[in-house]
């Protein structure tokens, strides 16, 4: 049962042992479980000396530890900890697990699972409530890959497709800048302005080297973005195809609607041109 126990709530850990539950299934709140951390340390965390019978058992610490829900119910680890001490340096440490992080009480499995949902077009918020954890935490766990999501600027694709989106209303400007990889589709990064001012300066912090890497700019037509070439001095512009065909697709129904208007309403040509 302990074994079943441990699957179902995602305890990997060999040396959790004795784990079951220990709430009433029928009643409402979080779901609470018990088990014991113990086993023989190699050496001290400590001073790192070699354990030869010079760390000893030095009681109990029990904690609580959040792991990910469970049929819809929060889920209350109770470990009991072995406490050791250590004969050489005369330090005390707590056992050690992969269940979670040292020094930490939140599983391993609800931090992947809100990064996980951290890419997810959702709030922060959002994501605390999803797994019943602060706002604050959320937080925490996006600063640990922080380093991850910094932006390199030792390099550049060869291929720059450049666009505007509609940002929040706290952006500089009225649209932001955004663009990506043009051979492998790999977002790279987002700008609140769009103005030529602002991403020159941008583009110039990447190397002298990544800029004239890049060899294609594929663009819309708007006409900020041909300008850049000071920046990415062997680059061309190339305009997007969707753009090109949207920009004739919208002459011709201009044209038509301005042939059509000449004449009355009653008129076949008139309802030719309406119609099609």
């Amino acid at each position: 049962m302990s074994k079943d126990t441990k699957f179902l709530l995602g305890i990997k850990d060999p040396n959790i042992k004795k784990v079951r539950i220990i709430s009433d299934s029928q009643k409402k709140g979080p779901l609470e479980a018990q088990a014991v951390l113990d086993y023989r340390p190699k050496a001290c965390l400590r001073c790192g000396v070699v354990n030869r019978k010079t760390i000893i058992r030095y009681g109990w610490r029990q904690v609580q530890v959040k792991l990910l829900k469970s049929s819809e119910r929060d889920v209350i680890l109770h470990l009991r900890k072995r406490n050791f001490k250590c004969k050489a340096c005369r330090s005390y440490f707590l056992a050690a697990t992969t269940l979670t992080q040292r020094h930490h009480t939140i599983s391993n499995n609800v931090r992947f699972a809100c990064l996980e949902k951290l890419s997810e077009p959702v709030t922060m918020t959002h994501v605390a409530q999803e797994l019943n954890i602060s706002n604050s935490t959320v937080v925490s766990v996006l600063k640990t890959y922080e380093r991850d999501l910094l932006t390199h600027y030792d390099w550049l694709p060869s291929v720059i497709c450049m666009d505007e989106i509609k940002s929040t209303k706290d952006a500089n400007g009225s649209m932001s800048f955004v663009f990506m990889d043009g051979q492998t589709h790999q977002f790279i990064d987002i700008l609140e302005s769009r103005t030529l001012v602002s991403l020159e300066k941008y583009f110039k912090r990447y190397t002298k080297a990544a800029r004239m890497g890049v060899k294609v700019i594929v663009t819309d037509m708007n006409y900020t973005y041909p300008e850049l070439v000071s920046v990415f001095p062997k680059a061309i512009i190339v305009t997007d195809r969707f753009h090109v065909v949207k920009s004739a697709v919208v002459g011709f129904n201009q044209t038509r609607i301005r042939v059509m208007k000449q004449f009355a309403k009653s008129n076949t040509k008139y309802k030719a041109l309406k119609r099609y």
